[in-house]
This record gives C-alpha cells, structure tokens and sequence, in this order.
C-alpha cells in the first residue's frame, strides 16, 4: 500500500524513470522515488516543471497531485478520470441505490456524527465545558437531511467557544483559517483520490450536489473528519502570527498521524481508505452501516504503532 505524501516546496524537474519519480534540482544530485512508495503529491512551487508523461503515469498508479496557489493553499487537484475495473457498474449502483432515503438517513449520521466530534474537539483542547451539554443536544436533534441546520447552530456554538464570538470562517485574515482550508484540502484530495480508486463518482454526492462542484461525494465524506483537522490545526498555529512552510509541511503529515478505528490502530490515511471502502460497500449493498472516525480516538503523531 503506497503511504508516501510527497511536497514539493523548491524550483525542480519531475521526470519518470525505471518506475521512479526522478526529482531535479539545479546542480544537486537527483532524488529517486519509487511510484508504488507515493500516495500524493503536493506541488507547492509554481516555478516547478513536470512531463505530461508522468502526470499520465501518475493517474495510471492512481497518484494524485494537488497544486498549491501564490498563497500556499490548494487550488487544484489531479486525478485519474477511471481507474477503477468495475467503474461503470459501481457507478450504476451509485445512481441506482443512493435512493432519497439512503441519501437523507446517511446524511443524517453524518452530521450527528460531525457534531459528536466537534464536541469532542472542544473537551481535548478544555474548551468544552460550558457548551458540551448544548452539542450534544444538537447532535440528538438532527432530523433527516438535517432539515432543522442543526449542523450550522452547532458550528457557531463551535467556533464562538474554540475562537471567539468575532471568530469568521470567511475571513482570510485569521491564520486559524489559513490552516483549516489547507487541513481540509490535503483531506478531501486524499478522499477524492480514494473515491476513485473504489469506483465511486465523486460528483454524485448524498447531500452536496452542485453541478459545478467535481468533489459533493468528498465534501458528504470530509464532515465528521473536519473536527480532526480543527483539533490538530488549532494546537499547531495557536499562539502563532504566520503561516509558515513548517505549519505545511505539518498540516499534509496529518495524513501519517495515528487513530483508533474498528478496534485497530493505525495511520490516518488507512483509516480514511478503510472509510471510503465502507462507503462504497454501502452503495452497492454489502453493507449496512458505516463506521465513522471519532475524535476520541485521534491519537496524532507522538504515540509510536
């Protein structure tokens, strides 16, 4: 199983040779990587040059790339268009039995859910006394599709306690912010990437469904995992004034920090595979229910496997 997310920061030359990823930088030696090593990359130079043939290579190996703008952020993402065997009929499962029901119950879950972790988010940072008791009435709440917006109460409550009631999320002054949508980005291109891999369109969400929007299927699965990027987020930029290179490179590794899912522990990364695997078995009715990655059992990075 490929477990490298490689960042690229510097002006270099991507090249493919022997089944390696060949990076090139000025007069210093090359740097060999192995494909099957290589889950993602993140492309964070604008000056960096890559070959179509391996950016066609990569979506053969099902490697995603996401491109970071002038501000450091991801603005976007590269995939394979198909590189699942069975695509066209998991594909036909998803528009036949994501039925209205399926849809509104599993979003239902997802947001009780997200709620749960949020709550939890604000007991590990010894917020969560004063507003612990109204979340989890939210979460008790929500009704089918979340016709109520528990969700929305439940952020604000969330945000005015972790930042303040002056607290935006729109607004690109707060570096909290900066770290949330890199956080979330890393996590939905490695959501999208494995949606992919299993089969599933990920236009074809069970509650988001803009048609300009590629990624409603990653934006349903990415809500009760936010709360895990907030937690982690928040410890690693309080106190700080910038946005730096170090917070980046931090923020992908999220993707190798630990967490206790189905009684086992493991990296992140296989956790969100194992999730969207039970997503998909859903879909094409293997499966009942879907296991969701709980707060309480986010581990980090220190606690060794």
């Amino acid at each position: 199983m490929a477990f490298r997310v490689l960042m690229i920061e510097s002006e270099v030359t991507i090249k493919l040779k022997l089944c390696n990823l060949i990076i090139t930088k000025g007069f210093e030696n090359d740097i060999w990587i192995p494909l099957d090593d290589i889950s993602m990359i993140v492309i964070d130079n604008l000056t960096t040059s890559i070959t179509t043939r391996l950016l066609s290579i990569l979506a053969e190996e099902g490697i995603a790339v996401v491109i970071c703008d002038r501000k450091h952020l991801p603005i976007g993402y590269y995939c394979s268009y198909d590189n699942h065997s069975r695509a066209s009929k998991v594909f036909n499962y998803q528009l036949s039995s994501m039925t209205e029901e399926l849809k509104s119950n599993f979003w239902k879950k997802i947001i009780e859910q997200k709620i749960i972790n949020q709550r939890q988010t604000l007991i590990e940072l010894g917020m969560g006394e004063k507003v612990s008791d109204k979340l989890l009435e939210f979460s008790k709440e929500v009704e089918e599709r979340d016709c109520t917006n528990r969700e929305a109460h439940a952020a604000k409550v969330y945000f005015n306690t972790m930042m303040g009631t002056s607290f935006s999320r729109g607004d690109e002054d707060i570096l909290l912010n900066s770290g949330l949508d890199y956080g979330y980005a890393i996590i939905r291109s490695y959501l999208a990437r494995l949606c992919v891999g299993y089969g599933l369109n990920t236009q074809v969400g069970f509650f988001h469904r803009n048609e300009y929007n590629r990624f409603n299927l990653c934006d349903d699965l990415i809500e009760p995992i936010r709360p895990i990027v907030d937690l982690y987020a928040y410890r690693l930029l309080n106190r700080e004034e910038i946005f730096k290179a170090d917070h980046r490179h931090k923020l992908v590794n999220l993707l190798n920090h630990k967490i206790r899912y189905k009684n086992k522990k493991m990296y992140l990364c296989n956790m969100l595979e194992e999730y969207v695997e039970q997503v998909a078995s859903m879909i094409m009715g293997l499966r009942d229910q879907v296991v969701f990655p709980e707060v309480v059992d986010y581990i980090g990075e220190e606690d060794e496997l």
